[in-house]
């Protein structure tokens, strides 16, 4: 199963949109099994607190882990805002890639820690969207690929199958063709 994780705002008119749209498209196509985790949709709170979390967002932070668990591939799809991820997605990582479910840390013979991935197996595409030039996030050092690819998913064990990265996205929400393209090759 193929596990869509959507954060963007606006999920009917945006350039994020309308790559949901088509890879969902694409994946119906296919008569995959998938389904769609879409963060603003489902009114998610990203922020930890020190308090004990509300019944009702455990319960949904359980039903993303159950998700995850069932998946084989995990796309996400969002923007990137200030060369970062946005604090939903941000948030959503937190709370659901955690301790005990996505890692952990064994004792070794030798006194040792030594990571467990408990994601072994799983695969990842990761799309962005971008408001400045490919040349502009290069200098920054592309924070999200490093936070969300290198720092999240590979270190709980999910191998990153394709990254598509979209820059100089402004006007109509409207995919061009080449990304059309990289979308339809990695499905």
């Amino acid at each position: 199963m193929d596990l869509i994780i959507f954060a963007h705002p606006d999920n009917k008119n945006s350039h994020n949109a309308a790559i949901l749209k088509h890879i969902v498209s694409r994946l119906k196509m296919k008569f995959a099994e998938f389904e769609v985790i879409d963060l603003y949709a489902d009114n998610f709170d990203p922020v930890f607190r020190l308090t004990k979390e509300p019944e009702a967002k455990a319960a949904q932070v359980k039903r993303y882990q159950q998700l995850v668990s069932r998946a084989e591939r995990l796309i996400f799809i969002s923007p990137v805002w200030w060369y970062n991820l946005p604090a939903i997605l941000k948030g959503f990582v937190d709370h659901v890639f955690h301790s005990g479910f996505a890692y952990s840390f064994k004792l070794s013979s030798e006194n040792t820690h030594v990571l467990e991935q408990k994601l072994k197996g799983k695969t990842a595409i990761v799309i962005n969207t971008y408001g400045r030039t490919k040349e502009d996030a290069r200098r920054a050092g592309n924070p999200p690929k490093r936070v969300l690819d290198k720092a999240v998913l590979e270190f709980c064990g999910v191998k990153i199958q394709s990254r598509v990265e979209w820059f100089d996205v402004k006007g109509p929400a409207l995919l061009p063709r080449d990304i059309i393209n990289r979308l339809d090759s990695i499905l």
